[in-house]
């Protein structure tokens, strides 16, 4: 049973000011409001909001924000419904503790977390200090939720990755992204010193239209270079719309958009809270999004289509009680026209307003590109034809000149050498002329790998430079697809080794950090993953690849584990290697070791026990509170292999407070389990009184008949000290072995 969530009383209200914060919920909205008394403690609360009128209140769920003024009291609203209570409280929990991380150092210790920006169900926004570049930046912390989910962290890191590709004026640059081994995940990006869209709407309530147009131009552009490069939004809103005012050169006053919070998309493996918290926004998710469809840039241009609806009337088009009701009028209620809220305004903007907001995703614009260029018809005044310019001069095409061809030879014993040479050549030809700079390098990597990158090295045309490591990590996606590992560790080295070159030089470095981002992204590992698993020749060269990439090689090296037919030797180098990369390995098997439990446990399933018992066999050595409270919940598993698994693993992360566990593993029917509990007990330094007693148990049940059994026993019970060490003793002379 949940716990009653704490109340708040709102002081008397008009019933307009009522309705204002009812809206504000489904919106998500951060409102002042005075309160009879102030909250007293962080979390989710329910405010109770009485009006003159009506004798019971509106209930609204509310996040205190800790700020306080002369306006009241700063809450953050979502609408609340009873039967949604118990689910209501996990949707915040955990966003108010944000300041926990004011002071941490992060990101290998490059960003130095300073202080809170602001909260929410996803996670919290910080200022911070990057370290290396010396600048103020942005850092976003997703919430523990999203940690405890493997294949969303395996996804994190693919379009994090997508996103710090992106450039361009209307996006926020990303420098950083992660995952600490406690299990973190971040974003490090620049720092927009401006205000959010919603909030500059909230003063002034409509915009005119010349202004939504310069604004919405700005959200498209931005947006469609996201989507050039496979990356939907999946929650524009005026929240996420960063403005930056400031005079430009004529000392005229200018607004610049940011787009903010690109969503992360959510696999269809992913399910309770994590996708809760990645559903959107309901008055602004398109049809598609509310049923739950695959989304794509249309979905983002319904959005856009909401936000100028909302721009131009000062409301959205579709609001409800309660947030399925909003849902199931963005499926299937039409949009109400501009002109009902608005008679002043183009009908050409309400039409295209309408057309972006079609249901059916093929009436709307295919993309920012068309939506932006009708914008841009609407409101950029036309040139009248007798001032467009000079007249235009029909002239005469040139003539057409004769191919150059080659003379045939003349000799006719010559020719058919002739034709085959020169078809060669053409084919030769046709290769290089189809060969990407990226491509060549590649293949002059792999042909003499030193060679090709002295020539980078070397080259001193700063230009030049920055466009050599642009086909650098192009070379390097397509080594990783022809699994040249040996090639990429040797371009791995040669790239770390540059970065003080570039320390001065603002291109060159973010670039050089371009192509070192390339060593962690899910493409270039995952070939890697399977190439070490698969125990090829370059073996040696695919662990250190993976051990360079931290948490995402973890990540690709679980991914492959999933996929691999669980060869005996496969299985031995994924244990091998994820207990190698000791911390960086834990937030993988947290996440991995949760999801797999259920299946796991009773057998049933074999793929799930064999990759549970290799999961558990993989923790490395390192105090880890979670990691134990999960390999500890195995330790009672029905199979013994999951058990005996549990046993080795419980020490390694739990120390001294394993002993009872072990204690307790000791008169386990299976000898498998029974060994790894007594050699657990000789790691941690637990052989006393107690463990003495009863291994002397099992020996007296004739437990002790194997070799390896025998031999474990008498090895712990020479370790004994102190009081245990007469009874130990004595039991050696019992087994033969004083």
């Amino acid at each position: 049973m949940a716990e009653a969530l704490p109340i708040l009383v709102a002081a008397l209200l008009e019933e307009e000011a009522a309705r204002e914060l009812e809206e504000a919920s489904l919106l998500g909205r951060a409102v002042w409001v005075r309160l009879e008394h102030e909250p007293t403690r962080p979390g989710p609360h329910v405010l109770e909001v009485y009006t003159s009128r009506t004798g019971s209140p509106l209930r609204l769920l509310a996040e205190p924000l800790g700020t306080t003024s002369e306006h009241g009291c700063a809450l953050r609203l979502y609408p609340y419904e009873e039967e949604e209570r118990e689910t209501a409280a996990p949707l915040l929990e955990g966003s108010v503790s944000a300041d926990q991380f004011v002071g941490r150092v992060i990101a290998g210790g490059r960003v130095e977390i300073l202080s809170v920006l602001g909260e929410g169900s996803i996670g919290a926004v910080y200022r911070a200090r990057h370290l290396g570049l010396g600048i103020t930046v942005a850092v976003k912390v997703l919430h523990e939720a999203f940690q405890r989910d493997v294949e969303f962290c395996r996804r994190f890191y693919a379009e994090a990755l997508a996103l710090s590709r992106l450039d361009h004026t209307n996006l926020v640059h990303i420098y950083d992204f992660g995952q600490e081994p406690d299990g973190l995940l971040y974003l490090s990006m620049a720092f927009v010193n401006g205000a959010t869209l919603r909030s500059i709407q909230q003063r002034e309530q409509i915009f005119d239209v010349p202004r939504i147009a310069s604004l919405m131009l700005q959200v498209c552009a931005g947006l469609g270079h996201a989507h050039s490069r496979g990356l939907i939004h999946r929650d524009v809103k005026p929240d996420n719309v960063m403005i930056v005012a400031k005079d430009d050169d004529d000392g005229k006053r200018v607004e610049t958009v940011k787009v903010l919070d690109f969503g992360f998309a959510v696999p269809p493996s992913v399910s309770g809270e994590v996708a809760q918290r990645l559903a959107g926004t309901p008055v602004y998710m398109s049809p598609e999004q509310c049923l739950g469809e695959e989304l794509d840039a249309r979905s983002d241009v319904y959005a856009c289509g909401i936000m100028l609806y909302e721009l131009a009337t000062g409301t959205v088009p579709f609001l409800a009680h309660d947030a399925d009701s909003i849902r199931r009028m963005q499926v299937s209620a039409p949009a109400p026209p501009i002109a009902a809220r608005r008679p002043d305004v183009d009908p050409r903007f309400d039409r295209l307003v309408q057309r972006a907001l079609s249901k059916c995703r093929d009436d709307r614009h295919a993309d920012m590109m068309e939506l932006r260029a009708e914008l841009k018809t609407l409101f950029t005044p036309e040139v009248p034809s007798s001032v467009r310019g000079v007249p235009s001069l029909d002239l005469p095409s040139s003539p057409s000149l004769p191919a150059a061809r080659l003379a045939p030879p003349p000799s006719s014993e010559l020719a058919t050498d002739w034709l085959e040479s020169s078809a060669d050549g053409y084919a030769r030809f046709m290769g290089e002329a189809q060969m990407t700079p990226g491509q060549a390098l590649a293949g002059a990597l792999a042909t003499d790998v030193k060679a090709a990158l002295g020539q980078i090295v070397h080259e001193r045309d700063p230009r030049a430079f920055v466009r050599r490591l642009a086909e650098l990590d192009d070379a390097v996606r397509i080594l990783a697809q022809r699994a040249d590992v040996r090639t990429l560790a040797q371009v791995s080295l040669i790239v770390a080794g540059l970065e003080e070159r570039v320390r001065d030089d603002a291109a060159a470095r973010d670039s050089l950090a371009g192509v070192a981002r390339s060593f962690v992204d899910p493409e270039v590992l995952a070939p890697i993953a399977v190439a070490l698993l698969a125990q090829q020749d370059a073996g040696a060269a695919a662990v250190e690849l993976i051990a360079h990439a931290g948490v995402a090689g973890a990540y690709a090296l679980y991914g492959a584990r999933t996929k691999s037919l669980a060869d005996p030797r496969a299985r031995i180098a994924f244990v091998t290697t994820m207990k190698s990369l000791g911390d960086s390995a834990f937030p993988v098997l947290r996440a991995a070791l949760e999801r797999i439990f259920e299946q796991a446990r009773t057998g049933q399933n074999r793929v799930a026990t064999e990759l549970a018992e290799d999961l558990l066999l993989s923790v490395p050595k390192a105090n880890d509170e979670i990691t134990g409270n999960l390999v500890v919940k195995f330790a009672t598993s029905p199979v013994p292999t999951l058990c005996r698994a549990a046993a080795r693993a419980l020490p390694r992360v739990w120390g001294g407070r394993a002993r009872p566990v072990l204690l307790h593993l000791v008169a386990h029917d299976d000898d498998g389990v029974l060994v790894a509990a007594i050699v657990g007990l000789r790691e941690i330094d637990a052989v006393d009184l107690e463990a003495v007693a009863r291994i002397g148990a099992q020996v007296d049940r004739g437990r002790v008949r194997t070799q390896q059994l025998h031999a474990e026993v008498t090895r712990t019970l020479h370790a004994t000290s102190g009081r245990a060490q007469a009874g130990a003793m004595a039991l050696l002379r019992r087994l033969g072995a004083g």
